[in-house]
C-alpha cells in the first residue's frame, strides 16, 4: 500500500527536511519513528526539501508499507516516538502512482515579519526589522507574479531549470505581523528567501521598487538583497 503523510514542524533545530550527512533532517526522525513503531524499515519520499531553520505547516511525503492501519493509529504511533517540534497531522492511503514530489501541482510559502521586536517566545517564527515601508514592498512584489527566469533569485543548482511561475503574491497585515505569501508551481533553492531579502532592502529604502524587474531581466544575482533569514519562512501547503 502507498500512503500520503502530512507533517508540520518547527525547523529551528534541524538541517531541513531531507536527511543530511552533517546534521539532523526531519526525514530521518520520521523514518526512525516508523521503524520503532512497525519494526520494519520504511523509506519516505518528501515533496521537496526545506532549508535549514525553515518551518512547515503542511509538508507532504509518501511511503509504501504492507501494514494496513487507520490514519489515527499511524499518526498517534509516529507522534509518540518523535520530538514535540515535529507533529504528524495525517496519514492516508493513496493510489500507487501518487508521488509526493512529482504529483504536486503547486506550493504556498509565507514569510512573517513582526511589527515589534521579537520576544524569547516568538523569535524563532518571525523576523523583525524596524521602519520598513510595507507599501513599497507590496508594490514591488507584484512584479514577481507570472512566469520568469528566477536565476537572479536563487542558488544555482547545475542542470535545474530556473524558469518558474508564481501565480499569486500577496501581503496581509495582522495586529502583530505583516505576512507575505507566495503561491507558485514550484520554487528554486533559496528563491523565496532571496525574493524576501530583496523586498526587505526595498522596504528599508536601500533599493528601488524597479530592482525586481531589473533582476528578472538581467538574471544578475548580485542585484538581489541578502537572503532573508530562514526563521521567518513557512511552507504552508502543497496542492495536488
Amino acid at each position: 500500500m502507498r500512503y500520503k503523510g502530512i507533517v508540520s514542524y518547527d525547523g529551528t533545530h534541524y538541517s531541513g527536511f531531507q536527511s543530511q550527512n552533517n546534521g539532523t533532517g526531519i526525514q530521518e526522525l520520521i523514518e526512525k519513528a516508523f521503524r520503532l513503531m512497525t519494526q520494519t524499515e520504511i523509506k519516505i519520499h518528501g515533496a521537496g526539501r526545506t532549508d535549514k531553520g525553515v518551518h512547515a505547516i503542511g509538508q507532504v511525503f509518501h511511503f509504501d508499507s504492507d501494514i494496513d492501519l487507520p490514519s489515527e493509529t499511524w499518526v498517534r504511533g509516529v507522534n509518540d516516538r518523535m520530538p514535540l517540534d515535529i507533529r504528524m497531522k495525517k496519514v492516508v492511503p493513496v493510489k500507487k502512482d501518487f508521488h509526493a514530489r512529482h504529483s504536486a501541482k503547486s506550493k504556498v510559502y509565507k514569510y512573517v515579519i513582526a511589527k515589534k521586536p521579537s520576544s524569547a517566545f516568538t523569535k524563532n517564527y518571525e523576523v523583525y526589522i524596524k521602519d520598513l515601508d510595507f507599501k513599497k514592498m507590496e508594490e514591488a512584489m507584484q512584479d514577481l507574479i507570472g512566469t520568469h527566469d528566477f536565476r537572479g533569485f536563487c542558488q544555482l543548482v547545475p542542470g535545474k531549470p530556473t524558469e518558474k511561475t508564481i501565480y499569486k503574491a500577496t501581503m496581509k497585515e495582522t495586529k502583530k505581523h505583516v505576512v507575505f505569501t507566495f503561491h507558485g508551481k514550484s520554487f528554486l533553492k533559496y528563491m523565496v528567501r532571496s525574493m524576501m531579502g530583496t523586498l526587505i532592502q526595498i522596504g528599508m529604502g536601500r533599493k528601488e521598487v524597479s530592482v525586481i524587474k531589473e533582476i528578472l531581466e538581467s538574471k544578475d544575482r548580485t542585484l538581489a538583497g541578502k537572503t532573508a533569514e530562514s526563521r521567518g519562512l513557512f511552507l504552508v501547503r502543497i496542492y495536488y
